[in-house]
This record gives C-alpha cells, sequence and structure tokens, in this order.
C-alpha cells in the first residue's frame, strides 16, 4: 500500500479497471470528479493536496476489491464535512447507499438536540457520538467501519505532520477503538500496522529497540529455520501428508512490547521461541501434520489449542502446540490450509476479495452476522455516546471467550465475563432471576469469572432479584456494561416506598456484616449530604449510592484510629536509591553487594545469624543451596511502604470439601497474610465457624474480601470483628448458596 496517491489518480484507476465493469467505472469516475472539486486546493497539515487523502482511502479499499459504492463513499467522505455539499446532495447524485456509507463515516457538525439532548457537548463527546453514529449504521452496512479503518490507516501513516499532543491524542484512540476493531473483523495485517504505528507514537523508544532485536533474532534464526522448515517436509512428505508451505512468523511488535510490560522484563529480553506456520491442502491434513510431528518431538504439555473446530471470534482459524525439537528449542508451531491463512490475514476483506470462491463460507459469514448483532445489542441502549463507544470497546472489541448453553448453544462473550454476563446476555429476565450457577456441573461463584468452553446453567428464582453489590465494578460480579446496564434500569423501575423499605434492610446488612450494626444512620446520611435517612435509603433501594460506598466511607473513616503495623522495608542501594522491599516484616535489611538486586528482577531473602535480611537475586552465585534450609524468605519489589491492620473475620458455612481452600485463596489473591485461623468444632450438623485474622492493608480491601466470601458456595454469613470472638448469631441468609 501506498502512503499517498498523486492526485491524478492514474495508480487508482488502473486499480479499479482490472476487476470493475465499464458501467461501475463511470460511477466511481463520478464521484472522484466531485471530490475533486469540491476540494479543490485545500491542503493537509503536510502540505499535500487534501484531496490526495479521500483518493488514497479508496485506493485502500480497490487493493481488497471492493464495489463500487464503497468506493464512491471513501472519495466522498470528507465532501459532506469539509465542503459545501450536503448528505442529501450526495443522496441525490449517488444514492441513498453511498450516502449512507458517508453519512456513516462523517464527523457530526453540528450537534442535534437528539445527540446532545439540548447541551453543548466537548470535542471528545462529540467524536463519541461520531463513533457511536459510526458504529449503529456498521451494524447494517459493514463497509462503513472498513472505509472509517483505512481512512484511520492513511492518517497514522501521515500523522507526523499534525502537533505532538494530537499524534498521542490519535494514537491512544488508535489502539483503543481502531486496531481492536479491526482485530474482531479479522483484518489482521491491519491491526497490526495501526499498533505498530501508535506505539511508534506512544513509546518510538521501546519501538525501536523491539524492532532490532526482532531484526537480530530472524537473522539468527535462519539457519536453524531452513533446517527445521527441511525436517517438516520430509516428515509430512513421507506421511503423504500435502504440506504446501513452512513460514517463519515472528510475533508482531506490539504483541511483544504488552508481553514485556506485562512481565515487567527488558526490551532486550527477548522471547526466542521460534513461531512457525505449516501451511496444508485441506483442514485434516492439518490434524494428521501435528500428529506426526508430535510422534517427532515431544510435544510441551497444555500447549495445544484447536482453533479450526472452534475459530476465534476474529474468523481465525489454526491448530496451535508446542513442541522440543531434538536440539532442545521450543518450537511453536500453527497449522492450517492455505485458504485458512488467506482469511486469517485480511478477515472480512475475504468478502469482496475472494468473492464466488470457497474462502468466505457460510459459516465465516454468520460468525461475522453475530458479531454485529452483539454490538448492535450495546449499540441500542438508552446512555450517552460516551458510555456506548465505553461499553462497546469493552464488552465487543475485547477478547471473546466461547461458553455453551446446557443445550449445547454457543454464546461469545468478552473475556472477564461471569455467570451473570452470561444471564443477561441469553435473556434480561434470566439476568434479573439469577440465584446461583453451575458451571460444568459445579457450583460457581457468580462473581468467578468464566473460561473459555465452559457450559453454563443458570440457577433461577421467581422472586430473586438483582443485587446492589453486582453493580461494584470492584467486586468483579458483572463484567459487561450491557448487564450492568440492565441491572441498574430494574434498581431505577422501583417505587419509592420499596426503595426506601429495601434501602434500610441493605444498609442494616452491611453495616452487621462490618461488624457496626449500631452505627447511626443519620450519621451515615450525613457523610453523602443527606438530610433525613428516609432520602439515603432511597438512593441505596434504587442503588444510586452502593452499600459497598457507604462501607468504604465508614471503614475510611475507623481506619486511622486502629494500630498498624509495618509490612515492608525500604532500603538503600550503593547508587544511593531508595528500594521497596515488600514481606520483610519490619527486619533490617541490606542489598547483596555481589549480585547487587535492582527491581523488577526476582528477589529472595537471606535470614543471617544476628536476625537481619540479605536481600540476593534469586541466580546469585553467592547463595549454597547447603545453607539455605530454613533461612529463606520470599520477597518481592514494592513501589511504597505498605502497612497493615489486623482484622478479625468471621465466617459461619456449610462444609464442603474445599471450601476452606477456596476462602485461602481469596485472601491470597489480594496478597494478605493470614495470621491467625481456628475452625471450633461444628455447633450443628455440617454447620462450621471460620475464624480468621487477617493482615489488611486498605478499606477496599477489607470490602472486597467481605464481598467475595459471601459470593462462594455454602458461605451464607461474613462478618468482620474488632476483637476476637463472635456474636452468639450472625447475620441469618445472607447467601445465595443457602440450602432452602
Amino acid at each position: 500500500m501506498s502512503d499517498t496517491l498523486a492526485a491524478d489518480g492514474r495508480e487508482f484507476f488502473e486499480r479499479i479497471d482490472s476487476y470493475l465493469s465499464i458501467e461501475d467505472r463511470a460511477y466511481v469516475q463520478k464521484a472522484f470528479a466531485l471530490a475533486r472539486q469540491e476540494h479543490s486546493d485545500q491542503r493537509r497539515k503536510s502540505g499535500e493536496l487534501f484531496f490526495t487523502h479521500p483518493l488514497t482511502v479508496a485506493y485502500y479499499l480497490a487493493e481488497y476489491q471492493l464495489d463500487a459504492p464503497a468506493l464512491a463513499a471513501a472519495l466522498l467522505h470528507d465532501v459532506a464535512e469539509d465542503t459545501r455539499v450536503t448528505i442529501k446532495e450526495i443522496e441525490k447524485t449517488f444514492g441513498q447507499e453511498v450516502s449512507l456509507l458517508v453519512a456513516g463515516v462523517t464527523k457530526l457538525k453540528d450537534v442535534t438536540k437528539g445527540v446532545a439532548k439540548g447541551k453543548t457537548l466537548s470535542d471528545k463527546e462529540v467524536e463519541d457520538a461520531t463513533l457511536q453514529k459510526m458504529l449503529s449504521i456498521m451494524t447494517v452496512d459493514v463497509r462503513t467501519v472498513i472505509i472509517k479503518l483505512f481512512d484511520r490507516l492513511h492518517n497514522m501513516r501521515t500523522i507526523k505532520a499534525t502537533q505532538p499532543h494530537r499524534q498521542i491524542y490519535k494514537a491512544r484512540e488508535t489502539l483503543s477503538i481502531y486496531a481492536p476493531l479491526a482485530n474482531r473483523l479479522g483484518i489482521w495485517n491491519l491491526k497490526n500496522e495501526l499498533e505498530s504505528l501508535s506505539l511508534q507514537v506512544l513509546d518510538n523508544k521501546a519501538y525501536q529497540i523491539i524492532r532490532e532485536q526482532r531484526e537480530r533474532l530472524t537473522q539468527a534464526q535462519q539457519a536453524d529455520f531452513q533446517m527445521i522448515k527441511a525436517e517438516i517436509f520430509d516428515a509430512l512428505l513421507q506421511a503423504d501428508v500435502d504440506v504446501r508451505d513452512v513460514i517463519y512468523a515472528p510475533e508482531n511488535i506490539y504483541t511483544i512490547y504488552q508481553d514485556i510490560c506485562r512481565n515487567g522484563v527488558s526490551y532486550f529480553d527477548l522471547d526466542k521461541t521460534m513461531r512457525l506456520v505449516v501451511l496444508v491442502d485441506e483442514f485434516p491434513s492439518c490434524y494428521l501434520a501435528m500428529g506426526h510431528l508430535h510422534q517427532i518431538w515431544q510435544p510441551i504439555p497444555g500447549k495445544f489449542d484447536d482453533y479450526i473446530a472452534v475459530p476465534r471470534e476474529n474468523l481465525y482459524r489454526s491448530l496451535h502446540t508446542s513442541v522440543i525439537h531434538t536440539n532442545g528449542q521450543h518450537l511453536k508451531l500453527r497449522f492450517r490450509t492455505a485458504s485458512m491463512d488467506k482469511v486469517d490475514e485480511i478477515g472480512i476483506l475475504s468478502r469482496w476479495l475472494y468473492k464466488g470462491t470457497p474462502y468466505w463460507t457460510k459459516g465465516v459469514a454468520d460468525r461475522m452476522e453475530a458479531f454485529f448483532e452483539n454490538i448492535s445489542g450495546n449499540i441500542n441502549m438508552e446512555q450517552p455516546p460516551t458510555a456506548v463507544v465505553k461499553g462497546v470497546v469493552k464488552d465487543v472489541f475485547v477478547k471473546q471467550i466461547r461458553v455453551y448453553t446446557p443445550r449445547g448453544d454457543v454464546k461469545e462473550l468478552p473475556q472477564g465475563a461471569t455467570p451473570i454476563d452470561f444471564a443477561y446476555a441469553i435473556h434480561t429476565g434470566l439476568g434479573e432471576q439469577c440465584y446461583a450457577a453451575l458451571v460444568n456441573d459445579e457450583m460457581h461463584p457468580l462473581n468467578k469469572p468464566l473460561r473459555d468452553g465452559d457450559q453454563v446453567r443458570i440457577v433461577k428464582k421467581i422472586r430473586a432479584q438483582p443485587q446492589r453489590a453486582w453493580l461494584d465494578e470492584d467486586l468483579g460480579y458483572i463484567f459487561t456494561d450491557y448487564a450492568r446496564h440492565h441491572a441498574r434500569r430494574w434498581f431505577r423501575r422501583l417505587s419509592s416506598e420499596q426503595a426506601v423499605a429495601e434501602g434500610q434492610q441493605i444498609l442494616e446488612t452491611e453495616l452487621r456484616m462490618l461488624g457496626f450494626p449500631e452505627y447511626d444512620h443519620m450519621r451515615i446520611a450525613e457523610m453523602f449530604g443527606y438530610s433525613y435517612t428516609q432520602t439515603l435509603y432511597h438512593d441505596l433501594g434504587r442503588a444510586d449510592l452502593l452499600p459497598t460506598t457507604v462501607a468504604l466511607s465508614i471503614l475510611d473513616e475507623k481506619w486511622t484510629l486502629g494500630t498498624a503495623r509495618a509490612l515492608d522495608n525500604e532500603v538503600w542501594g550503593n547508587d544511593r536509591e531508595r528500594y521497596v522491599v515488600m514481606n520483610a516484616d519490619g527486619r533490617n535489611l541490606r542489598l547483596c553487594s555481589t549480585c547487587q538486586p535492582r527491581p523488577p528482577g526476582g528477589i529472595i531473602g537471606f535470614v543471617r545469624k544476628d536476625g537481619g535480611v540479605t536481600v540476593h537475586g534469586r541466580n546469585c552465585p553467592t547463595l549454597q543451596p547447603e545453607r539455605l534450609w530454613g533461612r529463606v524468605l520470599k520477597l518481592g519489589w514494592g513501589q511504597t511502604p505498605r502497612q497493615a491492620h489486623q482484622v478479625d473475620i468471621h465466617v459461619k458455612v456449610y462444609d464442603r470439601p474445599g471450601l476452606l481452600f477456596e476462602i485461602t485463596h481469596l485472601i491470597q489473591d489480594e496478597h494478605m497474610n493470614i495470621s491467625y485461623i481456628h475452625t471450633p468444632p461444628p455447633s450443628q450438623l455440617n454447620e462450621v465457624y471460620i475464624d480468621l485474622t487477617i493482615d489488611i492493608v486498605t478499606p477496599r480491601q477489607l470490602v472486597r474480601i467481605l464481598h467475595q466470601m459471601k459470593a462462594l458456595p455454602n458461605v451464607f454469613a461474613v462478618q468482620s470483628m474488632l476483637k476476637k470472638g463472635r456474636e452468639e448469631e450472625l447475620l441469618p441468609a445472607t447467601s445465595l448458596y443457602r440450602p432452602e
């Protein structure tokens, strides 16, 4: 693809002459002439004729053989925005099809009452309203968003001519909206380029280092690649597998960048695992090829994924496996057919480029249709444009998982979705009556994310209703904006009398769980600016104020009154820099002078005879295994020293295997320490009390752990206490899982 075409359009017309009819070419020629005339001598920031921008976007589409209306709309997409020509005039000249496409990618010049509801919107809100309009039209005609994606590609390729602050804004927007959208549409090469161009703006130093390191790694691996390629061809041809090619496929730069940021390693420390794509003639051969190579090279357990039987949400199909070569080298192998490879690269663009070929199948078309239905469900929610765009990005553009109903029907949800999200995705009524969930025939906490391939059965009750705690994002009950919108709408439909009654009950429940059952309600009302407790109850009932928000305010008030102990220590290096070491418990620290550990490298502590601790890197040469027994501390680097309050928590449960593990696992996930745990003999058959003393760093942590414990199956009462011991009667029946 060219960066910018010459304004005469010669290259463009040479391209479309190869596949358009004479009538269609004349139609596009008319759009070309109008755009050229109206843009006239307008200039871009780079000084180039503005007309070269829509012309280049149209050329990008022509490379994938998009039809005449799409090309005409690409040529005209800035005419309605930057010239005197209106959408209605475009419709009159070119028809409704083109005018709809142009309207979908044109920024809103005037904020109408229907969009702004009588208010003046900021530039960001106008842009979000424009995106909402584009996404809405996209569900009717996907060519709208294809034009917009290639419009953004050309803008990113020429972004250096704009002001630095606009470059940063556009790059961030590209990473959050346009690259994920290209990914969901399966346009892999476009997605990769948008990410790389954005990274060059946001962190060019990292981009250049990773690019250079990847090029060096590619050169260093060429000899091994040619040897392994020959071995694969020999093995598969001897097994009568029609192998077409073996391709060296390094990870794209932005994915490497994300992995580095996630794992906290150096930009110079790239994963050296070789990635290869094995192309075969037909899809059964993918499985045969993998089976034969597994006989030659040892497969690595847990590294197999079948995206042929279960394609990814973006049309990607391939078999994934990892093996250990006889020379000890790890290899990532991808098996797919040549036709799969073509669709994997350009996704929905196959609909035009491979029209009339087996590449664009009914199955592929059905998956795209489901994607558009998902967007439509989010777009049609009654919310401001900014909230709508945020919801679509979060619920639709992120990585998806596929979960199954008990009848085997497939539902796609964003990664991180919970059983409640699943219930609302099936039907709003099922979400509202969701009482419990069985995942793979096991009881499953409602706030625990689902995994790809899970089978989910929602247990509903006629009198069940959404819980206010579901709306607290920190508790993890609801991940999708779609489910959150419908749950919140349910509370706002309550009558004032019902809202007040339920709000008072909710407040009493929350206070009892915190260990402050006698806390003055009027005092809480005053905390939030209410003159009357009835108003407080009403807003709690309507979910305009969440019970967890009340809990945090109370704990913030109490938190400074108790005594806290230090969890972390500060230590100074010989470079005069201050470092924070976590979980040192106030011990005297010093850094090893030999290995000189520094963040983010892994560290351990060695307890000296004087009781002090020397901090070593994990691979420090001075560590002698025979001296480590009983003298090693598990340490980590921190940002700021933490202090913890010891809080007693009392849990009442119906006993079952694994429950204590699940409770302690929740605490481990919060990186909290259990300093005391006790389970007295059961007071009644199968009813067990669990007493815990936990080091809590923040009030938010305490609120989160209380509610997460309460969500576990078989837990029906949770209470924190200011002192050891427990009240005789805990709050009854607070869990969704208490037996009838």
